[in-house]
């Protein structure tokens, strides 16, 4: 089987963070009931306080796929390789985290006021999506960095990008190589 660097990138920046898909919304929901969850939502606090410094780098863990080892390597893919539609995964904050945790029990609990209360995406991402202010960060770097077609999801929680192995390499520090596995 061939793991080629369409396959690798998944493992490569998709994994830097975990994240749980917004709830599809309830038939029953009304647009009243909707814009009233909204308008219940505390402003999300900005998590990036200081301009990027590209000299502070942290080496995620855990995110290359196990296939992906020196003996199946057959080197580095050319700089000008396009990768396409690759997935930014931003991560909620310890508070939201927690107050989804505990949004998605109480949705499960008759007696509970969020009982099959399901949100859209944009509820979602307005409740429990990074701040404004941060995603405008992110995005402008990666417009910073060359990539294009930048695009945030609904529920706030990924951003899409494309770009070359080249611009992949000189943004995030990392190498994408061709792996061949089992022929």
């Amino acid at each position: 089987m061939k793991l080629h660097s369409s396959k690798i990138r998944n493992f490569l920046l998709l994994s830097a963070v975990t994240l749980l898909v917004a709830a599809p919304r309830g038939v029953g929901q009304t647009q009243a009931s909707s814009q009233s969850a909204l308008a219940q939502v505390p402003a999300v606090p900005a998590r990036i306080t200081q301009a990027i410094d590209e000299t502070e780098l942290v080496r995620l863990k855990g995110n290359v796929h196990p296939s992906a080892r020196p003996e199946f390597d057959q080197g580095a893919v050319e700089d000008s390789h396009p990768m396409s539609r690759m997935l930014l995964l931003l991560q909620r904050s310890p508070e939201q985290e927690a107050a989804l945790q505990q949004f998605m029990a109480e949705q499960q609990v008759k007696d509970s006021p969020n009982f099959h209360k399901w949100l859209t995406p944009q509820q979602f991402g307005a409740q429990f999506g990074p701040a404004d202010a941060d995603i405008q960060t992110v995005t402008n770097w990666l417009a910073q960095q060359g990539f294009r077609g930048v695009k945030v999801s609904a529920g706030r929680a990924t951003i899409e990008f494309s770009g070359t192995v080249g611009q992949v390499r000189n943004a995030f520090h990392t190498d994408i190589h061709r792996y061949v596995v089992n022929g």
